[in-house]
């Protein structure tokens, strides 16, 4: 029986190793994300509706990022590649940008350690939108090829 990449119809062999790694990183950082809110909400740091807010938020700009990445079939290795192009470039060193100056554009509104939790909100957020935009972009690739098989 053929292993599933992360509970879907897409067959492990289609994809590349690196795209694999990646969305497995993107899920990792997501989990972890989680877990750490949801001491947060316990611990009273943030209210649970702040927390939905930033995954709200950076949800949008995960998945609006993820649907701009270049993903393509190889027809050699006869699997789905992604490239980092020069929009992908641009997006990573904004997205940097914007993890160094969170303090200076949420710090008006959120202090203390609500503010860390918010922008651990936003970026779980960020990563379920990149998992699920790169997803959806494996499965059109796939759909294309006619390789992507039905539940």
């Amino acid at each position: 029986m053929k292993r599933r990449l992360i509970r879907s119809s897409i067959d492990k062999q289609l994809v590349e190793r690196k795209l694999r790694f990646r969305l497995r990183m993107f899920l990792a950082i997501f989990s972890i994300m989680i877990l750490i809110l949801v001491y947060d909400i316990f611990q009273d740091i943030i209210p649970y509706y702040m927390v939905l807010l930033g995954m709200g938020a950076g949800w949008i700009v995960g998945y609006w990022v993820g649907r701009i990445a270049n993903f393509s079939w190889h027809e050699e290795k006869s699997v789905v590649i992604a490239r980092m192009d020069r929009v992908g470039i641009f997006f990573i060193v904004l997205y940097t940008a914007f993890s160094i100056s969170r303090r200076w554009i949420f710090g008006h509104w959120i202090h203390g350690p609500m503010l860390t939790a918010f922008s651990f909100s936003t970026v779980a957020g960020i990563m379920l939108g990149r998992l699920m935009s790169t997803r959806s972009k494996i499965k059109g690739v796939l759909r294309e090829q006619g390789k992507l098989k039905k539940n």
